[in-house]
Order: C-alpha cells, then sequence, then structure tokens
C-alpha cells in the first residue's frame, strides 16, 4: 500500500457515483448491547478458505473465515463475494478485509469476525434471525483515524438450482439507504444497506452488473461508541413494501432478534441431551452436534419447513453445498435427533416427506429450494431417485414415536406409513424377504465400480429389515393385526436371506451386495455396518465382520472409509470407492457398540469429535480423503448425516439410550471408556420423562445414579464387566438385587430400575478382570493413518487375549484396568503408580500392517 502525507484527507472511492442524501429527523439506530459469550464458543486465528455458515430457518450466510460470503434467503441466492474493506487517510488503496481478518467467534446463535488494522478494529457481528428473511450484521468499530467501511458485494438474484428467472437489476435505492435488488414483474425484491452508508456505486438501468455493487458508510467515532453499525440484508418471493417492512423490521428490532437466538441456542445447549465427561472437547463437539442438527431446518416460502442435508457455498453455481430437502439424509440425522429430545424438528421433518410422498407411495430423495417453482416433481429425474429413502422413513417415523410417545403423529402419517409399506413390497420380485436395488432406486452406491451388476445391497437390506420391525410394531400399536403378521413373516424370511447369503465364509466377513448374476460382491466395505447397528446379524458371524472393519484396511485415524485399501477397486478419493465418510463411521461405531466392543467403537467416536475442531469449526465435513487426514476439495463443508454420528454414536452407542416411550421404557446400557472415572449425562428424554444419569466407576465398582423429571419410566440398565471379572453383587440402593448376567465380548448385567421421586443408585461390584484404555491418536490435519488398532478383546481359558493391528517397525504403548496381569507374551508390561498397567507392543521392521495377538496371564 502507498503512504500519503498525513494532511491528506480521506477521498471517496472513485467507482462511487451517488450521494447518498441522510434519513429524517429520527433515523433507524441500533443501540450497543452486549455480545455475550457462549459455553461452547468455539474461537481461534481465521484460516483461509476455511468455511463457516451462519443459518436460520429462512436466510443463510455462507462463507468462509476471512469474511467473504454468499448472502441466501430461501429459494434466493442474493449474491456472492460480499465482503468489507476499510479507508484510512493514510493508504490510497482500501485495506482488504481479508489480509486484515484476524479472528474468528463461532457461536450456536452468531458468528464475530474481527478485522484488526494498527487503526482501528471491527468486529462484525453476523446474525441471521429463526425465522425473520433476513441476515442482520452488526458492526463494532474502534477507531482513533478517520474510517471508511467499504461494503461490496456481487449481485446473483437467482433461484437455487435449478430454477432460474430473467429480468434481474440493481439499482440503489437513496430513500432505503440500500441497494434494490429486483426483477422485471417486481414480484422478487431484496435490500442490501445501511442507515449510514453515504455513498453507492450506478450500474446500468435493468441490467445486472459485471462490477461489484459497492457502498460506503463514513464512521463516526463518537456514534460508533454508542451504535452499532448495522448493514441489513431482506429479501423475499414478496412485494416491495413487504421487503422493506422485513429490513426495517431487522434494523428497529435488532437487540430482541438476537436475545431470540440467544434463548433458542440456550434451550440447544441446556435443554437437550448432553453429557459432562473429564474430556471438555468431547462434550463441546457433542454439543455443537446438536447445534448442527437444529440448523437441518429451513422454511421455504412455497414447499414449507422441513430438513435439509447440509451447508456449503456455491461459489459460481446456485447450489449451497446440499442446503435443499433430502429424504434420506432427513431420516438418518432423525436417529440422533431422537435421542438428543429434538423432537418438534423431526416431527416436523417427517410430516414434510409425507407431504411430497409420491401417490404409489415411494417418498422423495431430494427436493430443491427452487422446486416450488419450476415442474420438478414431474420432469426433473433426482426426486424419486433412492430407493432407500421409503423405508428409512417408516423406520424414522417408529423411532420418533418410540422416543417421544407422539400417537397423534402415527394416527396422522398411518396411510401414508401404509403407502411406503406398498410401494417397498414392489421392490422384492424375487421373495427372498429384502427389497432390491435397480435403476432409479439407489441404494448405498450412486456411482463407481462397487455398484456394478447390484441386485441387493446390505445398507437397503438392513434399513428394510429394521422397517419391517417398525411396521409391525406401528401396525400392532394402531390394531391393524394383519399387516403386523405380514410384517413379521417378511421380517423372518428377510433376516434369514440376509444372515446366509450374504455371509462370505471364506473371507471371514459379510458380503456388501447380491448381484443379478446370482454371485455375491465379496468386497470388504463398511456397510455391514448398518446391519450391525441395528443387531441384524448372527453374533459370531458378526465379531468376525466386525474384527475387518477395526482393522486399518476400512478404520482409518479419522474414520471409517467405504471400501477396504485392500480391493483392486479401492480410491482414496472415491466418492464411493474409499473415501473417509463420518455418516459411515457412525454406522462402524453403532455396529461395534451394539456388539460390545468398545475398544472398537470409541476410537472412531473421539475421531469424528476431534473433526469438529480441524476443520469448519463446530461442523462436520461430509468426506475425506482415505489417504490423508483432510476433507476432499469436492466435499461439503456442512454435512447433517455426518455431524449427527456423533450424537448418535454418544447417546444411542455408547450411553446405550433407547426410549421407548409408548411402554414408559428406556434402555440404558453404558460402555464408557475406562479411563473416564466420572461423566454425568442430562436430559434423557423418554416421553414426558426427562432422565439423568450419573455413572461412577471406581476400582472394582460401577455406580449409576439415576433420577427423572415429570415422569416415572422404567428403566433397562445394563452395565458391563471387565472381561474376566467374577461378578460379586448387584445393590439397588442399601439392598442387595439378583441381575441377569448376559455374555459376549464384554459381559454385562442387566435389570430393571422403576424410577420415582427420588434419585435411585445401582451398583456393580465385581473382582479380578480387566479392562483396555481404548486407543485414540490426536488428529494432525494432513497426516496418515498409522495408530495402533484393538481388534479384539476376550477372557479365553484363564487368560486374556488381545489382538491388536500396527505399522511394522513402531512401537506403541497401551494402558490397561483392572487386575493387574502377572506376565504378557507378544508385548511388555510396564509397571505404573496409579490404577494402570503399560502395554508395550513392538512390531518387528517390515513394510505394511502386522496383526498380532498379546497374551495376557493373571
Amino acid at each position: 500500500m502507498r503512504r500519503l502525507p498525513p494532511l491528506v484527507t480521506l477521498l471517496p472511492p472513485l467507482v462511487l457515483g451517488t450521494a447518498v442524501p441522510a434519513l429524517g429527523a429520527q433515523p433507524p439506530t441500533v443501540p450497543r448491547f452486549p455480545i455475550a459469550s457462549s459455553p461452547i464458543e468455539l474461537a481461534g486465528d481465521v484460516r483461509p478458505h476455511q468455511y463457516v455458515g451462519v443459518q436460520g430457518r429462512r436466510a443463510a450466510w455462507l462463507g468462509v473465515e476471512t469474511g467473504a460470503a454468499e448472502l441466501w434467503v430461501h429459494p434466493l441466492k442474493l449474491a456472492q463475494d460480499f465482503q468489507l474493506d476499510f479507508r484510512i487517510p493514510d493508504y490510497t488503496d482500501p485495506v482488504r478485509g481479508a489480509d486484515v481478518a484476524r479472528t474468528v467467534t463461532i457461536r450456536p446463535e452468531l458468528t464475530t469476525i474481527t478485522y484488526s488494522h494498527a487503526t482501528f478494529t471491527v468486529r462484525q457481528h453476523i446474525l441471521v434471525p429463526l425465522d425473520v428473511p433476513g441476515v442482520l450484521v452488526l458492526l463494532d468499530i474502534e477507531s482513533f483515524r478517520p474510517l471508511e467501511v467499504v461494503v461490496s458485494f456481487r449481485t446473483v438474484f437467482q433461484y437455487a438450482w435449478p430454477g432460474a428467472f430473467g429480468g434481474q437489476y440493481t439499482v440503489w435505492s437513496p430513500d432505503d439507504q440500500a441497494f434494490l435488488l429486483s426483477e422485471s414483474l417486481r414480484r422478487r425484491n431484496a435490500l442490501i444497506g445501511s442507515p449510514w452508508a453515504a455513498a453507492a456505486s450506478t450500474h446500468p438501468a435493468h441490467a445486472l452488473p459485471d462490477a461489484p455493487s459497492v457502498f460506503t458508510i463514513p464512521v463516526d467515532s463518537a456514534r460508533a461508541r454508542r451504535e452499532f453499525v448495522p448493514i441489513v440484508i431482506a429479501a423475499g418471493e414478496a412485494p416491495r413494501d413487504t421487503v422493506r417492512a422485513w429490513y426495517r423490521r431487522l434494523l428497529t428490532e435488532a437487540r430482541g432478534l438476537y436475545d431470540a437466538r440467544r434463548a433458542h441456542a440456550d434451550s440447544l445447549v441446556h435443554r437437550v441431551a448432553r453429557v459432562d465427561t473429564p474430556d471438555d472437547d468431547f462434550d463441546r463437539a457433542v454439543a455443537w452436534s446438536v447445534v448442527n442438527l437444529d440448523e437441518q431446518m429451513v422454511c421455504n416460502p412455497d414447499l414449507g419447513c422441513g430438513l435439509v442435508a447440509g451447508w456449503g457455498p456455491s461459489g459460481k453455481s446456485t447450489r449451497p453445498g446440499f442446503g435443499w430437502f433430502f429424504g434420506g439424509d432427513a431420516a438418518i440425522t432423525s436417529l440422533a435427533m431422537d435421542a438428543a429430545g429434538l423432537w418438534p424438528q423431526v416431527a416436523t421433518g417427517l410430516r414434510f416427506l409425507a407431504r411430497y410422498q409420491r401417490e404409489d407411495g415411494k417418498i422423495t430423495h431430494e427436493i430443491s429450494q427452487s422446486a416450488g417453482r419450476i415442474p420438478w416433481f414431474t420432469d426433473f429425474p433426482y426426486t424419486y431417485y433412492h430407493l432407500d429413502t421409503t423405508p428409512y422413513w417408516i423406520l424414522a417415523v417408529w423411532r420418533y414415536w418410540l422416543a417421544s410417545g407422539d400417537d397423534q403423529l402415527v394416527r396422522d402419517l398411518w396411510p401414508a406409513l401404509r403407502r411406503a409399506y406398498a410401494w417397498s413390497l414392489t421392490r422384492d420380485t424375487d421373495g427372498d424377504g429384502l427389497i432390491e436395488n435397480g435403476p432409479g432406486n439407489l441404494g448405498a452406491i450412486e456411482i463407481g465400480e462397487l455398484g456394478a451388476d447390484l441386485h441387493e445391497d446390505i445398507y437397503v437390506a438392513a434399513v428394510w429389515l429394521e422397517a419391517l420391525r417398525a411396521m409391525e410394531d406401528l401396525a400392532g400399536a394402531q390394531a391393524d393385526d394383519s399387516l403386523a403378521r405380514d410384517a413379521a413373516a417378511r421380517f423372518a424370511r428377510g433376516h434369514a436371506t440376509l444372515n446366509t447369503r450374504y455371509w462370505r465364509e471364506r473371507d471371514g466377513h459379510h458380503a456388501f451386495a447380491l448381484l443379478t448374476s446370482g454371485g455375491t460382491n465379496d468386497n470388504l466395505t463398511v456397510w455391514p455396518a448398518t446391519a450391525l447397528t441395528f443387531g441384524l446379524l448372527e453374533p459370531a458371524r458378526a465379531r468376525r465382520t466386525l474384527i475387518k472393519l477395526a482393522t486399518d484396511s476400512i478404520a482409518a485415524d479419522w474414520g471409517a472409509r467405504i471400501l477396504s485399501t485392500g480391493s483392486p477397486i479401492y480410491d482414496p478419493m472415491g466418492y464411493n470407492g474409499g473415501a473417509v465418510w463420518p455418516f459411515v463411521t457412525g454406522f462402524a461405531i453403532l455396529g461395534q457398540y451394539r456388539y460390545q466392543r468398545p475398544w472398537s467403537a470409541f476410537p472412531l467416536l473421539d475421531a469424528v469429535a476431534q473433526m469438529a475442531f480441524d476443520w469448519s469449526r463446530g461442523r462436520h465435513p461430509e468426506l475425506l480423503s482415505g489417504t490423508f487426514y483432510r476433507p476432499l476439495d469436492t466435499a461439503v463443508p456442512q454435512q447433517f448425516f455426518a455431524t449427527s454420528m456423533l450424537a448418535a454414536g454418544t447417546l444411542s452407542g455408547m450411553l446405550g439410550w433407547e426410549p421407548d416411550a409408548p411402554r414408559n421404557r428406556a434402555r440404558l446400557a453404558p460402555q464408557l471408556p475406562p479411563h473416564w472415572p466420572v461423566v454425568r449425562v442430562h436430559g434423557l428424554r423418554v416421553g414426558s420423562a426427562t432422565v439423568t444419569a450419573l455413572v461412577h466407576r471406581g476400582p472394582g465398582s460401577l455406580a449409576v445414579q439415576l433420577s427423572a423429571e415429570r415422569g416415572r419410566p422404567i428403566i433397562a440398565l445394563e452395565l458391563p464387566l471387565p472381561p474376566g471379572a467374577r461378578l460379586e453383587r448387584v445393590t439397588v440402593g442399601d439392598s442387595t438385587r439378583p441381575a441377569e448376567r448376559l455374555d459376549g465380548p464384554r459381559p454385562r448385567v442387566r435389570l430393571d430400575v422403576p424410577l420415582g421421586t427420588r434419585p435411585t443408585t445401582v451398583a456393580v461390584e465385581w473382582e479380578g478382570g480387566l479392562d483396555i484404555v481404548p486407543p485414540t491418536p490426536r488428529l494432525t490435519p494432513g497426516q496418515t493413518s498409522d495408530g495402533i488398532r484393538v481388534l479384539d478383546f476376550a477372557w479365553r481359558d484363564g487368560g486374556w487375549d488381545l489382538l491388536v493391528e500396527g505399522v511394522r517397525g513402531r512401537g506403541y504403548d497401551l494402558l490397561l484396568v483392572g487386575a493387574a496381569p502377572s506376565r504378557a507374551t507378544g508385548g511388555t508390561l510396564v509397571p505404573r503408580a496409579d490404577l494402570f498397567t503399560g502395554l508395550r507392543v513392538e512390531f518387528a521392521a517390515g513394510t505394511g500392517r502386522e496383526t498380532r495377538t498379546v497374551r495376557l496371564m493373571p
């Protein structure tokens, strides 16, 4: 930048041509108010190109941490390249905002970007109200020299993909002190401006300019100490007077709109299911996953309110990430939302999908934000593209009902459920009890060689079988006995098919798919984890598949690859051929926990938690490379079925929370890492009741204190014992109680605990036994996968067998908790002064990975 003599005054930018008269005697003001901190806020230095999003129900700010953004008011993309620059007397050229953007603070209700220069500090607070179609930017400015804020953007003013209209133009409206974005029919209008604006660029009449639209804000330092400098964006499919009213409301009600967002954020942080563990970062990541799940809700003026799939900048296109309505994604995320207690959002999303159900019963795959303005449902091929969305919607309705006990929703949707069931039955042409893929009926695979010759894939098979369970239960509740019997019979037939035809004894794992040629696709993939999540696979064979899924060929340090690295068609950047998806990582987590294998589940869960801080703060990307810990360039940066798996993996997996409100029951089966001595869980909801659990682990004991508000549910409590432990006693309060013992990789005891008006404490005591602390490597962006894997851990023949996998030539340190082993074969015991025993495992020199069994003796 070129310095000017100090006496030179601030000059107006040469591109500006329209002077803006001041408003009347009482222009709108936004008096300063405090911006509160959030208990889960994330702050740090800005990082170029890293996504930051701020969303409400009707609008979205989709940008990057250095300040550039796209502006959306659904279904319209208003502008791109929105940014702030700054003029000071010292320089002829503006100070670029991107060059001085220093820090970013992400809160559930508001995001702040701080621009720091030697002569000024500007805090840009970005607020998107929940229900107003607009965005409010509040600038908190401190400057000791004259300062102008230069606001620029490039007008797009177009429908979201694939809609379009013509006749757009941009003009400066002096009366509004804002740019007016409109079109020849004046049915769509937007305003972008500020009551502080003093000059604006001119553009050709009735055309979109090639150059950016620019207005300047001269900063009155004295006034800026009392007021925020507001920049207001309002838009919609509405007359100009209506848009002006929204614009004015954003200005005059700024404090109230902020308070409403703050109260909503408070409800998400404090009034839904949440965990308090020894790992504060883990707790914060789980809390952010709940916030993310709420940000799915979008209200479209044509279509209504529903759940979208993800957010991200559209660039030069008009596709904002996956910010349109996806049936399968909504069904998947609803399972985490059920566990977290986000029931109104789930109910709205389920009803939305029923509204657009095809006449024959099929549920939509995707609905564009512009679908109400184009022949989306008749002329475009994407609407009903997938097979899995229909059975997934059925099971999603069931799971919501189990959590909430909302009988009215089931009664309202029962005709739609019957139609969805009837359509699904048309996809079982061979009578094996499983529904089939085919043209226009995609399942696990959309592109790539893995989907060749596909007849039935195991993902769709699992979803369908769980939907059959759902229909049997729902039909029973609706007194539709014949449908209940039909669903039960089909489940028995399909379950047998799944557990026989998909099993590959030679390979020791379940196949990916049955082929139209009659054979099987024997590739090792993560997709059997879907069936494992629902507990559909026979335990002995499930164990062998789970061991394979825990190896590095599937489980990278940062999550599960879709396809094994040993496959000849593996591609670490392949969308369906080897990339790591947090979404399918969640199935691996839930499957490992379902079959009592926390040593393989928790490292993946911890990796998904770490991911919330390494990329877009508080968000989870759609997919990452299978070779390096980094999102793919094509990945959507905020993908909701990715983030849902952190909440689901924690609440439904690690805690084993399964509500059953219609029967006033819930299951709680915690499998906590043994190095966590105390964990508190708040806000577990089942029907009208809210349950709190305090879990405390000590030497040879595990105690759980349970309490409930507004209800008296029965908790089916399952408490784990370390492998090799001898159960001594189970107590409820001061009384010894009998309990059922369940065997498995991690044995456990089970008993029913009716909750009353006072807290109830259940304790399990044992002798002996040994646990392993799941290894959780600290992830570093760009790293390769080199951590140790715990594949299996079991008590056999008077000792413990620990199956591990590591990189040849490397040594690893593990921690054991419980009765200290006396000797080890295949590893070296390292005595410690605390409750742990160290175990050093050294792998011989060489390349690749090695699997080893370590034998531990009492």
